[in-house]
């Protein structure tokens, strides 16, 4: 499992690198962005949470028993209209569990790839306060980058969306064994 947290962090240091290649880190004023005219800028917002899943439901998807993880870290990284990274924010989990990433005022809508900030920005579990709980989890896809939803908050002709990713989960590391030999 080291393996792949040591995965996640390279990805979110490149992804974090090509960011800083164009400057700022902020959706608009990246110079790719495809923001301009007169289209209206789309304020995004990504929410989720993050639980420490229990050993009695290691290795599957199950977050039965499952609690909250405070001070966990996420990625959300959103891609524009050439599938490059346009933004991406770090967010951490408050003492519930949520995690907001705020992305302020950016370019429209179609600037994103697919024209859909939903099918742009993904999600994915950064790092752990809980050393006893830090193995990630492909739980919706928490390695790979979570996909978004739109639940209804705010929509591009409003000005502003807020997407939900998760729930996503780390485990722990250690659990003791759930069969006798």
């Amino acid at each position: 499992m080291a393996a792949y947290l040591s995965l996640a962090i390279l990805v979110s240091l490149l992804a974090a690198a090509a960011a800083s290649d164009h400057g700022d880190y902020s959706v608009s004023s990246h110079p790719h962005s495809g923001g301009g005219g007169g289209e209206k800028k789309l304020v995004v917002k990504v929410e989720g949470m993050v639980y420490r899943q229990s050993c009695a439901h290691r290795n599957t998807w199950r977050l039965d028993g499952a609690g909250p993880l405070p001070g966990a870290k996420v990625t959300v990284t959103c891609r524009d209209r050439k599938n490059r990274v346009m933004a991406w924010r770090t967010a951490k989990a408050d003492r519930s569990g949520y995690f907001l990433a705020d992305f302020g005022e950016g370019p429209p809508a179609a600037a994103y790839l697919k024209g859909d900030p939903a099918k742009a920005c993904f999600v994915r579990l950064l790092a752990s306060p809980d050393r006893k709980c830090d193995d990630l989890t492909t739980v919706n896809h928490g390695i790979a980058g979570a996909l978004l939803r739109h639940e209804g908050k705010g929509s591009p002709a409003q000005g502003y969306v807020i997407y939900a990713a998760g729930p996503l989960a780390f485990r722990p590391r250690k659990c003791a064994p759930t069969r006798r030999y």
